[in-house]
């Protein structure tokens, strides 16, 4: 019976401890009191091409001042809490090839556009 228990309580621990594992290694966290991650990304749908580009405060404290420079336009977004994240989508004619944000507290980061992945039977996927 005793040997039950034992089982029981490091059955239970392990999986506690396998749940705050999962948990802390999904989210995305940094140590800065500023930080940002710009995620730039194009797809080709059919015919129709189009961009979106996802800021995510990933610092201690919110971002002031964001510009989005997509090179023939930017975009302004007056302030992101921690964790929070936005998905801004720049006009239908501008090039696709590299966007650059820049916020108070140093933040100066340039991104080339990505490819998203295509995905057999959904729309603009391999077939």
């Amino acid at each position: 019976m005793q040997m039950y228990r034992f089982a029981a309580i490091g059955g239970g621990a392990a999986g506690g401890v396998a749940i705050l594992v999962m948990a802390l290694s999904l989210m995305q966290y940094s140590g800065a009191e500023y930080a940002l991650d710009v995620d730039a990304f194009k797809d080709q749908a059919d015919v129709i091409g189009f961009g979106r580009v996802i800021l995510t405060n990933i610092g201690r404290s919110t971002l002031t001042n964001i510009v989005v420079d997509y090179g023939d336009y930017k975009e302004t977004v007056p302030k992101l809490p921690p964790g929070q994240k936005i998905m801004l989508s720049p006009k239908p004619d501008t090039p696709l090839d590299q966007v650059t944000v820049t916020a108070d507290n140093g933040i100066h980061i340039t991104k080339e556009y990505r490819t998203a992945a295509r995905i057999p039977g959904m729309i603009g996927g391999m077939g």
